[in-house]
Parts: structure tokens; C-alpha cells; sequence
């Protein structure tokens, strides 16, 4: 008879999601420290988390509420970049059938960790299935929304250079990317929402190299911050971006609600478009770099090259993503100056 006890479900749990919460402390931080840089209270960057829970496409959003407002592109730009939730659901539909109501909550946060949980480790034989993988679901959740905030209140705390620092997203994509090429098959995944969307565009610096954030121009923090939305053009961006990745996460469960059987295409095309999509977000998050002048885009290359031979090495979300961006901003505020 399964146990129907949820905090035994949350201690047979917490070991398998150790690895997303030692990837979300690296992404979850950084991520809290650029939206405190463009002046958004670290309230803000927990409701995000909480609301959207969609990770890079997280990143991409402070672009969003930091230029123009366009809520229609804040919609469409999250379809593309979570179209991957598609094939994910896709693959989930056999285990979460039958699984009550706690499934809309699984449905709700499946992000790339949540999938790689889910589609690879099995509840103990005594465990309630349903609450096991509530369990895990609730506790990255949890983890994103934690050090989202923590970043934040961080970043209104400190008062060094954070130049650079969103290169922990192109750091993001490049292990993400690694993961889905190597474990092409079971998505193992080690990292955030990830695992999740595109980087800050990479902005031209005062003294001439590219560097990373949403501007063309380097500017003032202070200026930076007076370019945010207004409080109602925020929220209008939020939840734009949360309902696309919603619809991403839920459509293949409406679809294919009860026995009807997947097309081969498309079981084939959740097992390619994932590492594809990784490889398109690497390129796309150093798609502005000036290698014809300035630092000809050595302190991106240099950066990308210490993140990728690192997990390689390692394999090590929280080391690779540390080092990359630590490189990368050390390059940048030090060395091509």
C-alpha cells in the first residue's frame, strides 16, 4: 500500500533535486541581481519566479521591461523560446495521466528540470507516485523562487561593478546546451529553467568592447533604472510571458487528453528539437558581439571556451556557469578596458 504521507514524500524527494538547487543558486542569484540593477524590488523578482517560473525566458523579460513596451512581442518571443515545453509535455503524458489534481501543479512548473525528474527517476515502490512527483515539482519551484529574492536583496545591498554579470546566462546556454547534446535521451540536467530563453543583448562599453545587457549603449545604473516600465506595463509584460509558456506547457495535454496514441514525428521531434534549441540559444545570446572591432569578441570567446572545457570536466552546472561568468567579468572590467 503507496504511503500517502507528503513530508515522507518530500524526504524521498529532496535528494534528487539537490542538482537543480545547487544550479539555481548560480542562475537564481544572478538573475535577482540584474533585475535589482535595472531597479526592480527583489518582490518583484520572486513574483516573476513564482508567476512565470520559465527561467532564461526570465532573462529575456528584463529586456522586455527594460525598452519599448510591447507586450505582443513579450508573448510570441516566449512561445519561441519554450516551444520546447511542447515536446516535453508530450513525453510526460503517459506518467502524469492519472495522477489527480496535484497534475495541474506538475503541468504549472514543468520546466526543463522538472522534465528531467520526471521523465527519469521513479518514486520509491511504498510512495505514492502523485506525491512524490508534487514533491519534487514544489521543491524547484521553491528553490527558483528563494534565490530569485535573495539575489535581489542582494543586488540592493551591494554597490561593486556588476559588469558582465549577465554572461551567466550565455553560460547557462552553453551547459544547458552540453547536457541535451550528451544526454540526448534522458535529459539529465544539472542546471536552471533552466532551464529556460536569451541573454541580455550585448551592449557596446565607454571604452569600446562589447559587453553583455540590453542596451546598445552602455549606460549609467541610474539611467538604466529610470528606462524600466511603469508598474501596469510590467505586470501586462509578466503575464504575457507567463501565459505563452503556459500554453506551451498545457497544449499537448489538451490535445492528447486521454489514450490517443503520439505521431512518430512528433516523438521524434521532441527528441531532436531540445539540444537543437540549446545550440540556437547559444548563438542567439552572442548574436550582437563586434568581432570586427573593439575586443573583437575575445572576452566572449574566452569566456564561453573556459564554461564549456570546464563542464566538460567537471560537469558541474554551479563551477562552469561560476567560472564563466567570473572570467567574463574580470575580462571585461579589467583587461579590455
Amino acid at each position: 500500500m503507496p504511503r500517502k504521507s507528503f513530508p515522507a514524500a518530500l524526504k524521498a524527494a529532496f535528494p534528487h533535486t539537490v542538482p537543480i538547487l545547487t544550479g539555481y543558486l548560480a542562475v537564481g542569484l544572478a538573475y535577482g541581481l540584474l533585475m535589482a540593477s535595472k531597479g526592480y524590488h527583489f518582490l518583484w523578482s520572486g513574483f516573476v519566479s513564482a508567476f512565470a517560473f520559465c527561467g532564461s525566458m526570465q532573462y529575456v523579460a528584463i529586456t522586455l521591461l527594460t525598452t519599448a513596451f510591447d507586450p505582443l512581442s513579450a508573448f510570441f518571443l516566449s512561445l519561441m523560446v519554450n516551444a520546447r515545453h511542447l515536446f516535453f509535455a508530450l513525453a510526460l503524458l503517459p506518467k502524469y495521466r492519472g495522477l489527480g489534481k496535484l497534475r495541474y501543479f506538475l503541468i504549472y512548473t514543468l520546466s526543463d528540470e522538472n522534465f528531467s525528474l520526471s521523465s527519469t527517476v521513479e518514486p520509491p515502490e511504498d510512495m505514492d507516485p502523485t506525491l512524490f512527483y508534487f514533491a519534487m515539482s514544489l521543491l524547484t519551484w521553491l528553490y527558483w523562487i528563494v534565490f530569485s529574492m535573495l539575489g535581489g536583496l542582494i543586488g540592493e545591498l551591494i554597490t561593486f561593478d556588476l559588469t558582465g554579470i549577465d554572461f551567466a546566462l550565455t553560460a547557462l546556454f552553453v551547459v544547458l546546451f552540453i547536457e541535451q547534446a550528451v544526454h540526448r535521451e534522458n535529459r539529465r540536467l544539472h542546471g536552471s529553467c533552466l532551464l529556460r530563453g536569451r541573454s541580455g543583448r550585448l551592449r557596446r562599453g565607454q571604452h569600446g568592447h562589447s559587453r553583455h545587457g540590453p542596451d546598445a549603449d552602455r549606460t549609467s545604473a541610474g539611467e538604466e533604472k529610470a528606462m524600466r516600465l511603469n508598474f501596469i506595463q510590467s505586470l501586462i509584460i509578466v503575464a504575457m510571458v507567463a501565459l505563452a509558456t503556459q500554453i506551451t506547457r498545457w497544449t499537448p495535454f489538451l490535445v492528447f487528453s486521454g489514450s490517443r496514441k503520439l505521431p512518430r514525428v512528433v516523438e521524434d521531434l521532441g527528441r531532436l528539437l531540445p539540444p537543437a534549441m540549446m545550440g540556437l540559444l547559444v548563438v542567439y545570446s552572442l548574436r550582437n558581439t563586434d568581432i570586427l572591432s573593439g575586443s573583437h569578441g575575445l572576452p566572449e570567446a574566452i569566456a564561453v571556451t573556459v564554461t564549456a572545457g570546464l563542464h566538460l570536466w567537471r560537469r558541474s552546472t554551479l563551477l562552469s556557469i561560476l567560472a564563466g561568468t567570473a572570467v567574463y567579468m574580470l575580462l571585461v572590467q579589467l583587461v579590455f578596458v
